[in-house]
C-alpha cells in the first residue's frame, strides 16, 4: 500500500529518507523546512513544499511525519503530528529526555496512530554479527562485551555543539551503541558509571565511556572519541572460550576460540623487565585460519546479510496493522534513560543503581 509521507528538515537525512521511501513505492506529499535556502533546494528538486508545519498537518491527504530536524525540534512536531492525526516517525534520538519521550508515547496511544523511531544501526552488519555470535556463545558464555566508535575529526560546527540543541556525542552516537548492547545483553541492567571528554573544548561532550553491569554478569564497555587517530575494534566480545573482535566497517577481524577442555599450562616468557606466565601470549600465526595452535583456532567472522530497508517495510506494516514495532517505544525509553543515567554518573562521580526499576526488553 502506499502512503504519503511529508518530510520535516530538508537536511542531509531528509534527503536520504525521501530517496528511500520513493524508492520502495511510498509518495512525498512534501517537505516542511524553516531555512529559506532548504525550501529553495527542495523546490528545485521538484518537491512540494508547505509554507508551514500547520498546513502540512492540515493536508488531509497526509498519511505520516518524517521528523529530520535537529534534536530540539522532534518532541514538539511529533506531538502536533499525532494530535492531527498522523503516523510520525523521528530520526534518532527520539526527544531530549525520558520524559519527553514518555510524553509523545502518551499522545500515540491517545491518537490511535503509530510513533516510531529511525534507530538504523541496529540493522549494521558489525553489529548483528556480534550479536549472533552472542546468542549462539561463539565463544563460550560471553563475559564482557566492548562496542566502541572513533573518530579524529571532532564535532561538526552547527547545532551538534550546542547543549541546548540536543548537541554532544551521547545523543549521536551513544544512542546507537548503548541501544544495541541493550537490545544484545538479555538482562536487566545493575549500574551504569560514565565519564565524559571535553578534549576538543566544545560545550558539549566530545566523547564518552559508558560502563553498564548486567544482571546476568556480562560487563560492557561502550566508548566513543572524536581526537583518535588510531581508532580501536569496533566490537570486542570475551568469553569462557575466546574471544572474537571486529577491527573496523570493512568486517575485517577474528576469533580466536580454545579447542580443549583442559588448558595446558603456559611456558614463562621474557615481559620486558620481569618474566610473566600468566600473560604469556599465546603462539598464534593470525594468518593460519582454522589451524589449531597453542590449543587455539583462529577463524574468520561470519557475515550476515542485512537491509535497512526492513525498518521502513515494518512501518509500512504497522500502518496496516500488521505485525510489531522493529524498535518498540519502551526500548527508545530504556535506551534513554541509561544516557541520562551516564550524565549523572559524570556529573556525580559515582555509579548510578538502576537494578530496582530496568527491566529487559527485547526489542
Amino acid at each position: 500500500m502506499q502512503y504519503r509521507f511529508v518530510i520535516v528538515g530538508y537536511g542531509t537525512m531528509g534527503l536520504v529518507h525521501i530517496k528511500k521511501l520513493t524508492a520502495l513505492g511510498q509518495e512525498i506529499a512534501g517537505v516542511v523546512d524553516i531555512d529559506p535556502a532548504a525550501r529553495d533546494e527542495a523546490t528545485a528538486a521538484g518537491l512540494h513544499v508547505y509554507p508551514d508545519l500547520a498546513t502540512a498537518l492540515a493536508d488531509e491527504s497526509v498519511d505520516a511525519v518524517f521528523v529530520c530536524t535537529p534534536n530540539e525540534a522532534h518532541q514538539p512536531i511529533a506531538l502536533a503530528a499525532l494530535q492531527a492525526g498522523k503516523h510520525v516517525i523521528t530520526e534518532k534520538p527520539a526527544m531530549l529526555s525520558s520524559a519527553e519521550i514518555a510524553e509523545v508515547i502518551a499522545a500515540e496511544k491517545a491518537s490511535g496512530k503509530v510513533f516510531t523511531v529511525h534507530q538504523n544501526r541496529r540493522w549494521d552488519e558489525d553489529y548483528l554479527v556480534i550479536k549472533e555470535m552472542y546468542d549462539g556463545r561463539t565463544v563460550g558464555e560471553v563475559t564482557y562485551v566492548e562496542s566502541r566508535i572513533d573518530g579524529s575529526r571532532g564535532i561538526p560546527g552547527d547545532w551538534r555543539r550546542d547543549p541546548n540543541r540536543g548537541g554532544g556525542m551521547v545523543l549521536d552516537w551513544g544512542v546507537h551503541l548503548v541501544d544495541r548492547i541493550l537490545l544484545m545483553v538479555p538482562s536487566p541492567i545493575k549500574t551504569v558509571f560514565a565519564r565524559m571528554n571535553y578534549a576538543m573544548g566544545a560545550p558539549v561532550e566530545d566523547g564518552f565511556t559508558i560502563w553498564i553491569t548486567f544482571a546476568n554478569g556480562v560487563e560492557s564497555l561502550i566508548a566513543c572519541t572524536t581526537d583518535n587517530y588510531a581508532p580501536g575494534p569496533k566490537f570486542r566480545i570475551n568469553g569462557t572460550r575466546g574471544t572474537a573482535m571486529i577491527d573496523d566497517w570493512a568486517m575485517n577481524g577474528k576469533i580466536v576460540r580454545r579447542v580443549e577442555e583442559v588448558e595446558p599450562d603456559a611456558v614463562p616468557v621474557v615481559a620486558g623487565q620481569g618474566m610473566t606466565k600468566t600473560m604469556a601470549p599465546r603462539l598464534v600465526d593470525y594468518s593460519k585460519m582454522n589451524k589449531i595452535q597453542d590449543n587455539v583456532e583462529v577463524l574468520p567472522l561470519p557475515r550476515i546479510e542485512s537491509d535497512v530497508n526492513d525498518f521502513y517495510r515494518n512501518v509500512f506494516d504497522l500502518y496496516e496493522g500488521k505485525g510489531s514495532k522493529a524498535v518498540s517505544n519502551e526500548s527508545v525509553l530504556r535506551c534513554m534513560r541509561v544516557l541520562e543515567a551516564a550524565h549523572v554518573s559524570h556529573e556525580t562521580h559515582t555509579a548510578v543503581d538502576l537494578s530496582a526499576t530496568d527491566t529487559y526488553i527485547d526489542h
